[in-house]
């Protein structure tokens, strides 16, 4: 436990090292809101995979949380000058005058803290969460009644519901309708507060799931009906669950929010979800370590995936298709020999190998003919990159890279896992009862090992 504590700090201070480097280097602005965007993400996909994986109910309303959250925080934050355009609304002057986390805290006689933007900006962040988690404690609510797909419908009702909220006209005088809300600080939205964040919510989680609320969370994930044979309290760890992930969703939004300097209702719709579903679902759901790694995958491919979208000649696109099919074809063998299945390759695996090389061959014959130098783009292949991806995770590993595995300092300086200690040697029956294993009086103690 000592080494394992020793290596997570070490390696933590490295990753600090590397992220001071990267901030007083020239030319990283591209690469630190990269990281910025997986740390903020990170958080969120790491709270949907709470209810969605850990818990195993499909939840489809994760953005509306995250909406709240930023809304929350841009209004307490948001400078006295930012407020002026609601004066047009009916109950503008209420919002300009009492939604101001800076005249809170002067007339509470806490002026240092006002004066800090940090301070202010973690106050802001617990509050939005706060709002968010009991909206979460509302949408948990129908939970104990519903399941399957009924439930997945009424989350992304929700989710909807508080997304178009507020365009509506009693609403907007806070929000100041579609034109949302700009001039949200941005330095408190920086890399090292969504670092330090994700920090405290990834040592949060584990302990959460490690705990015996999170046996509890895969208990009902796994039977319900045996859960609560076992005396788990089905309707008050499902609540919890759904009011912990809405309370960080909430502080990812207000993240998020100060990141873009700006919020309204396109910052969070049903895409956000999606991405987040596709991150926890390629990682592994019920894994902490997969939801940030999927997390890192998808953003990376957003960010970077530019070059996808650009026009090129159409034979790009025939030899990319081949490589892509050849490619599927060599992994599905690759994971049907790792998994010993027989035969290796089935027949309609041929089919990715057989229309790969159809293709290379059509582009190296027909290479310099007009149809296949005429300039092609093609708009959304990020998303169809993404789509992909994931159809191939569910195909051949659908419990996602990780599966429910966690990252652990014993998988890389400990012992395998399927290969006994000396100590559990000495203490498995069948190993040292010679009645069980006779291996032992003929062979000795190396040849029962074996």
């Amino acid at each position: 436990m000592m080494r394992n504590t020793l290596l997570t700090l070490a390696t933590t201070g490295l990753a600090i090292l590397a992220l001071y480097l990267l901030t007083v280097s020239e030319g990283t602005s591209g690469l630190l809101s990269a990281l910025t965007l997986i740390f903020i993400w990170g958080i969120a996909a790491v709270s949907l995979n709470l209810i969605n994986g850990q818990l195993g109910i499909l939840s489809l309303g994760h953005h509306g949380f995250m909406l709240i959250g930023g809304y929350v925080t841009a209004l307490l934050m948001l400078p006295a000058k930012e407020r002026r355009p609601f004066r047009t609304r009916l109950l503008s002057d209420w919002a300009r005058n009492h939604l101001d986390l800076d005249k809170w805290l002067r007339g509470l006689g806490l002026d240092a803290i006002a004066n800090s933007v940090d301070l202010k900006f973690l106050i802001a962040l617990i509050i939005a969460g706060l709002a968010a988690a009991l909206l979460g404690l509302l949408v948990g609510a129908p939970s104990l009644r519903l399941k399957g797909d009924y439930l997945a419908i009424v989350t992304f009702g929700m989710g909807e519901i508080l997304r178009l909220l507020p365009n509506t006209k009693e609403v907007a005088a806070f929000t100041n309708g579609p034109l949302g809300l700009k001039g949200i600080p941005g330095n408190a939205g920086s890399v090292w507060w969504t670092f330090f964040t994700l920090l405290f919510v990834l040592w949060f989680f584990s302990r959460l799931k490690f705990s015996s609320y999170g046996r509890a969370f895969e208990g009902i994930r796994e039977d319900e009906i045996a859960a609560e044979a076992m005396g788990v309290n089905l309707a008050y760890h499902k609540i919890l669950a759904f009011t912990i992930s809405a309370f960080f969703a909430g502080v990812s939004g207000g993240l998020y929010a100060s990141y873009l300097q700006s919020v309204d209702t396109q910052t969070f719709n049903f895409f956000v979800t999606f991405f987040l579903l596709v991150a926890i679902s390629l990682g592994g759901l019920g894994s902490i370590t997969g939801a940030m790694l999927g997390t890192a995958i998808v953003v990376l491919v957003r960010v970077y995936g530019g070059f996808l979208e650009q026009p090129y000649p159409a034979w790009v696109g025939y030899l990319s298709g081949g490589l892509l099919m050849l490619g599927a074809f060599a992994f599905s063998a690759y994971i049907r020999k790792a998994r010993r299945l027989r035969p290796v390759i089935e027949t309609k695996h041929y089919i990715f190998g057989a229309v790969g090389t159809g293709l290379l061959l059509l582009t190296i014959l027909f290479h310099n003919q007009p149809w296949m130098t005429q300039t092609v783009q093609f708009f959304g292949m990020r998303k169809m990159l993404l789509a992909v991806i994931l159809i191939l995770i569910m195909i051949y590993r659908r419990e996602g890279i990780m599966g429910r595995a966690e990252f652990s300092w014993k998988l890389i300086f400990g012992p395998r896992e399927d290969i006994p200690t000396d100590e559990q040697r000495k203490q498995d029956a069948w190993l040292s009862n010679p009645e069980l294993n006779p291996g032992i009086e003929e062979g000795g103690e190396d040849d029962a090992s074996a």
